[in-house]
């Protein structure tokens, strides 16, 4: 006799992954670009598409769980749990003076858990919780004015989050779906203002700059197959992100301390103080659409176009640098033998590339490119099995600025996805 594996383990295992997700905001990050709108945007993708250049408007497969077009949902087949893991080692370089500043951090990167609800009817859904924007920077600048030195220090944390669910389905060539969930996050901002001089005593200003937000997201895609021949088809999607209001209280302090390293920060005098002020933040509409060719479990190659309009992005009326901004993606992958007993033939190898200017504008335009390659490593054959585990891998070599900016990032990042597949609605079988 053949029993089913409960659900509910699934289930455990996700909301065990969204409690460790939240606490890691205050990863060892520092970005001075994140200070502006609601920080750096983390990637829209899964490690499988991240390989490929983020190529997520055409993508679709029985297991994976695209996220960013839920669309994808009328094809899988499989109940898959997918969490994803980053390690990103970030070089900011500075061109006057000429330095260079290093920081590394460790941070979980999405949780998925995708429900094939009618595999007949092409019928599914996906409940997610991922990262969209972080926050961190520790920045310390001192400057000489004629008669003393100033020191600057400027620190920021935070981030925003989405909580989701969606459905898609469709026919076998036409699929259309939507996610609907909560978007959530809090910024945190301190500056400390403090004169150095040898024979008198300043007190230092500390201000800090403290939101908190929240309110529901929408988005929605289709996609649509062309077949060629038996195996190989044509795929075109789209997708829409709308554009979101969200509700925000903000609370500001301007105040003169002092600080020892036995007592830590002491207020002396509160200058300023506005608390639980009542705002709005209004995060923009964005879309994509893209095009590949697929011959079925050999090779794929496709590209893409993202476009947000972040020129309507609003923080208690401010917009904060942010311009609108487009990406451009091209991506591709082999699997040399999916029949093969030699492993290294079955095993996905992906390559992709994606370009565009950044979201937000301060003296002139911050470019991106971004270089990626991965696999996808099935753990084991699933003809023995009705598991069907793949551990996908993505390399990602990430350029920002360049000379005519004052500050360059280089980022490495290596990210390690997890896809459990199982197939737990069969019924059970006596033999």
């Amino acid at each position: 006799m053949r029993s089913v594996r409960p659900i509910t383990n699934c289930f455990s295992a996700f909301f065990i992954s969204i409690i460790f997700l939240i606490p890691k905001t205050e990863a060892q990050e520092n970005s001075p670009y994140s200070r502006y709108g609601l920080g750096n945007i983390t990637p829209a993708q899964n490690n499988l598409n991240r390989a490929m250049g983020g190529l997520t408007a055409a993508y679709n497969n029985f297991q994976s769980v695209n996220f960013t077009n839920p669309a994808s949902y009328a094809n899988i087949k499989i109940t898959s749990y997918d969490i994803g893991l980053d390690y990103s080692s970030r070089t900011l370089r500075t061109l006057n003076p000429p330095k260079s500043f290093g920081s590394n951090y460790l941070i979980p990167s999405y949780f998925n858990l995708g429900l094939p609800l009618s595999k007949k009817n092409n019928w599914g859904m996906n409940i997610g919780l991922r990262p969209i924007s972080r926050i961190n920077y520790d920045i310390s600048i001192r400057t000489r004015t004629s008669i003393d030195s100033i020191r600057y220090g400027y620190v920021g944390n935070g981030g925003s989050y989405q909580a989701f669910t969606g459905m898609g389905f469709g026919t076998k060539n036409f699929t259309v779906g939507f996610n609907v969930g909560y978007m959530f996050g809090n910024k945190e901002y301190n500056t400390r203002v403090s004169f150095v001089n040898d024979t008198i005593t300043y007190k230092m200003s500390n201000s800090t700059d403290t939101t908190r937000f929240g309110g529901m997201f929408y988005n929605a895609g289709f996609q649509y197959k062309i077949n060629l021949d038996k195996t190989t088809s044509i795929k075109i999607g789209a997708f829409s992100n709308f554009k979101s209001e969200l509700s925000a209280t903000r609370s500001i302090s301007r105040e003169t301390i002092s600080f020892t390293t036995t007592q830590g920060v002491q207020t002396i005098d509160s200058v300023y103080r506005g608390n639980e002020e009542k705002g709005t933040i209004i995060y923009p509409s964005s879309w994509g659409a893209g095009i590949s060719i697929d011959k079925e479990s050999v090779w794929m190659v496709g590209v893409e176009l993202n476009k947000a309009k972040w020129n309507d992005y609003r923080y208690y009326g401010s917009n904060d640098n942010q311009v609108d901004n487009w990406t451009a993606r091209f991506g591709s992958q082999l699997i040399p033998n999916y029949k093969s007993e030699k492993y290294w033939s079955r095993v996905a190898y992906r390559f992709g590339f994606s370009f565009g200017p950044d979201n937000f504008k301060l003296k002139n335009t911050i470019n991106q490119k971004t270089f990626s390659f991965g696999a996808g490593l099935p753990v084991r054959r699933n003809v023995y099995t009705n598991q069907y585990t793949i551990i996908n891998t993505a390399f990602e070599l990430c350029y920002r600025g360049n000379n005519t900016n004052e500050i360059k990032e280089s980022i490495f990042r290596f990210s390690l996805g997890l896809n459990l597949g199982d197939i737990w609605f069969n019924k059970p079988k006596y033999q």
